[in-house]
């Protein structure tokens, strides 16, 4: 099923949109917290204000690089980096969501990072996430010791078989933009079991 730019873009905007409120709520709570203690910063709020601005910078660097503008190349150790701390932000505490590469370079940023997003959003706790780039295709690995969240896998083989999810599209922007800038005759397949994923394009 193709969408509009339009569509898109609404995807997109509220997607973000999502991934960023909390946070800010989070922020807003705590400023809160603030006044009614007669505007002294205790050792519980400094925490709060921390991980919301910290989790706000790490998802703003990401989602820069994955929806924005290409008008700049990062360099390939910073793009990791945007990737890893994008993660973190997702991820478990507990379970920690890892990240490998093999082949993919700076040019690609915006291919690897909607391919991180889409490889996470999948993740309930933990997992290791591997994109490999060669000659022949881009392939993104996901494997944990724990269920994946089926009902958004549901929702990724609807997808990559022309279909609508049947849930909010917003959270599954990430494979409708990455299927559309890689172009939509370019063949995409997604085989997956209750602990791993891989979606093979080209």
């Amino acid at each position: 099923m193709s969408y509009s730019q339009t569509e898109l873009s609404e995807l997109v905007c509220t997607r973000i949109s999502h991934d960023l409120i909390g946070n800010i709520g989070a922020l807003s709570g705590a400023l809160e917290l603030i006044r009614e203690n007669g505007d002294v910063l205790d050792s519980d709020t400094l925490q709060i204000i921390a991980t919301a601005t910290n989790t706000l910078k790490a998802r703003q660097k990401f989602f820069r690089l994955a929806f924005g503008m290409d008008n700049s190349l990062v360099e390939m150790p910073e793009l990791i980096e945007i990737c890893k701390d994008y993660l973190t932000t997702v991820g478990n505490r507990n379970a920690a969501i890892e990240l490998q590469t093999a082949g993919v370079t700076a040019n690609l940023a915006k291919i690897l990072c909607l391919s991180v997003m889409t490889a996470a959003e999948v993740c309930i706790k933990g997992g290791h996430i591997n994109v490999s780039v060669n000659k022949h295709n881009l392939q993104i690995t996901l494997k944990s010791d724990y269920k994946l969240a089926a009902n958004k896998l549901t929702a990724y083989h609807q997808i990559l078989n022309n279909q609508k999810p049947d849930e909010n599209i917003s959270q599954y922007v990430q494979l409708i933009y990455l299927r559309t800038l890689i172009g939509e005759d370019v063949a995409m397949k997604i085989e997956s079991t209750e602990t791993s994923m891989t979606i093979t394009v080209g």
